[in-house]
């Protein structure tokens, strides 16, 4: 698809769609009390996807405080774990405060991308410490996880599309490594 903003408004039309349908789903859903749980977390991932849609559209004009962003990503993995009946994963964060991020749509995308990753590194739950520092070449964001690591053969490629180490699609740590470099950043595994 080309990158120009007809593609991109008609992308947005197109999950619009998809997402209204979704939210009817998640009205059916409330009039039951047993599910308004569900509902209630498909009408924040609706809203989510609505606010990643219109980002990209509109481009990386507008910013946020990290620790928000970092907010809505633990909310995102939270919902996302309660829906896959995952094991319980949570975060835990040292953020210096005033961190603002040009983007905060893409970098949303970055943690969430990065947690999901770290949820399947820890098929039985753990926690994922995320640290956040302002230092004199810029910001620097660490996310580590429990899991028992990545092998050497994998590491090296892991950024690349279609590699993973657990399995999934190996798209998300090449999304990851996309919008960092579009905004400047290096990205590296440890």
């Amino acid at each position: 698809m080309k990158n120009d903003p007809l593609s991109m408004a008609g992308l947005v039309h197109d999950l619009n769609n998809v997402f209204q349908t979704l939210v009817g789903v998640a009205m059916q859903l409330e009039e039951n009390p047993e599910s308004a749980e569900l509902a209630a977390t498909v009408l924040r991932s609706v809203e989510r996807g609505q606010r990643i849609a219109t980002g990209m559209q509109n481009g990386n004009a507008s910013s946020a405080d990290f620790a928000a962003i970092l907010d809505r990503a633990e909310g995102f993995l939270t919902d996302f774990q309660a829906a896959a009946r995952g094991p319980a994963v949570r975060i835990a964060r040292s953020v210096d405060p005033g961190i603002e991020l040009d983007g905060q749509w893409a970098w949303e995308r970055v943690l969430i991308n990065l947690f999901l990753n770290s949820g399947r590194a820890m098929p039985g739950g753990g926690t994922i410490c995320v640290t956040a520092r302002n230092g004199r070449q810029g910001v620097e964001i660490v996310v580590a996880d429990e899991g028992s690591g990545i092998a050497e053969e994998v590491r090296e490629h892991l950024f690349e599309p279609h590699v993973s180490a657990h399995g999934s699609t190996g798209l998300g740590l090449n999304i990851v490594r996309s919008i960092v470099l579009a905004n400047g950043g290096e990205i590296r595994a440890g």
